[in-house]
């Protein structure tokens, strides 16, 4: 019969394409993991993996369990979460892809009250620059996407605000900015710029909100540009340029100035998003209501 556990270590192996950091994830051994591929392919009675040396490949016979094992996977579980609800109890397991200051600075605290109220619910939340999460949603990867990237969501999707981030410009203490109440648009041309890559959606913030004042980030003496906002603080804490950082990252992180600029306040809502076409479940309805409940909570 087969076995969903044996069939998720596969779905691990299969994504690393590597033994031992499919056990790292999955918290087992690498000759456990080995011995469960072993008992799948001999219930199979076909090779999942190909074994060339020390590289892994999947077999045809691999590729084509993938999509029917995540199935299985996930109505296993299913099953499993709606029995234990019958009993009065939610529990399972929540995956979601938050953007950097939500996943690493704001949402933990709540993360933690959220779990001492259902303590059988886990959540795991990847806070990794993820190019297309919507796409997990849609597959059922992902339960919930956190991030200030909402236009143009498929049909289905459904999203609620739950706070707003303010971006600022920051200095080193000792910077000549860092004594001022404010700074000027007209004063950025004469700064010396570390800035977000230009397909970050922090960069994308900035410079929309700048537009409206006739001037963009492109115009900026720009010296240095950094995908990893925390590389921009730390850089900016050292005096090596100026920057644009979330308010949170920036008041946690380092020790900087953040100056308003006179004419505008640089922000991005932050929205929570779910598939409503994918079957839910108690624990992930439970998550959804305390994150809109609580709202502004987190924006305080």
């Amino acid at each position: 019969m087969l076995d969903a556990h044996q069939l998720n270590i596969f779905l691990i192996a299969a994504e690393t394409l590597n033994f031992t950091k499919a056990a790292e994830q999955l918290h087992m051994s690498q000759p456990s993991v080995s011995q469960h591929i072993r008992a799948l392919e001999k219930h199979f009675d076909t090779k999942l993996f190909i074994r060339q040396g020390r590289s892994l490949s999947l077999s045809d016979a691999g590729r084509t369990l993938i999509p029917l094992a995540r199935q299985f996977v996930k109505q296993s579980t299913c099953i499993d979460e709606a029995m234990s609800s019958l009993k009065g109890q939610i529990q399972g397991r929540i995956c979601i892809a938050c953007n950097a200051p939500a996943g690493k600075y704001i949402l933990p605290e709540f993360f933690a009250k959220f779990h001492r109220q259902y303590p059988e619910v886990t959540i795991a939340c990847q806070t990794d620059t993820c190019e297309m999460p919507y796409e997990l949603l849609q597959k059922g990867t992902t339960h919930f996407v956190v991030s200030d990237q909402v236009n143009g969501l498929a049909l289905g999707m459904e999203s609620q605000d739950i706070f707003q981030e303010d971006i600022c410009l920051i200095t080193a203490p000792d910077h000549p900015w860092a004594e001022q109440q404010s700074v000027a648009i007209d004063q950025l041309q004469e700064g010396m710029f570390i800035l977000p890559d230009e397909n970050t959606s922090t960069f994308q913030t900035i410079n929309a909100q700048l537009l409206e004042h006739g001037t963009s980030l492109r115009q900026l003496d720009t010296f240095l540009t950094l995908s990893n906002p925390e590389a921009i603080i730390m850089s900016v804490e050292k005096g090596l340029g100026v920057g644009f950082a979330s308010r949170v990252i920036a008041g946690q992180l380092a020790k900087v100035t953040c100056i308003p600029i006179a004419e505008t306040q640089i922000s991005r809502v932050v929205s929570i998003s779910h598939n409503t076409n994918q079957p839910s479940t108690e624990a992930r309805k439970a998550f959804w209501d305390f994150i809109v409940r609580i709202s502004a909570e987190i924006q305080s």
